[in-house]
């Protein structure tokens, strides 16, 4: 006798806890037609002129200084057909290695896509995807 009560407790309790959850959902769906708008982590509200991700480069930004490191190595990558590694990076940009790979990762958050190809143990080879 005791098994079909503690059955029939069990089947009230996930009967009880499906109507919590459609209540819960009814609510929320209630809410967002009443009050439609996006909100921060805090309840700020979030300006939805500036909602890009980072990496997509809008028109807003100013393009690259015509002689930067950062142009100069755009260049270089743009102009080759196949990867080239971070010496002729360096000989052509007229730039240390580690300004290199900070250009590289500047150009990346930019949202140009740079792929690195590594064979067997030489130097990585850089190439912007187009």
């Amino acid at each position: 006798m005791t098994t079909n009560n503690e059955h029939i407790k069990e089947l009230c309790n996930q009967l009880v806890s499906a109507v919590r959850a459609d209540v819960k959902q009814d609510l929320y769906q209630r809410f967002k037609a009443e009050f439609d708008f996006q909100t921060g982590m805090h309840g700020e509200p979030i300006n939805q002129a500036r909602q890009k991700t980072r990496g997509q480069r809008g028109k807003d930004r100013r393009p690259f200084r015509p002689n930067s490191p950062l142009a100069r190595l755009y260049r270089t990558l743009a102009s080759r057909k196949h990867g080239v590694n971070i010496n002729t990076l360096c000989r052509e940009t007229g730039c240390d290695r580690k300004a290199v790979q900070n250009a590289i990762h500047r150009l990346r958050g930019h949202g140009y896509e740079i792929v690195s190809v590594r064979r067997g143990y030489r130097l990585p080879k850089y190439k912007l995807v187009s």
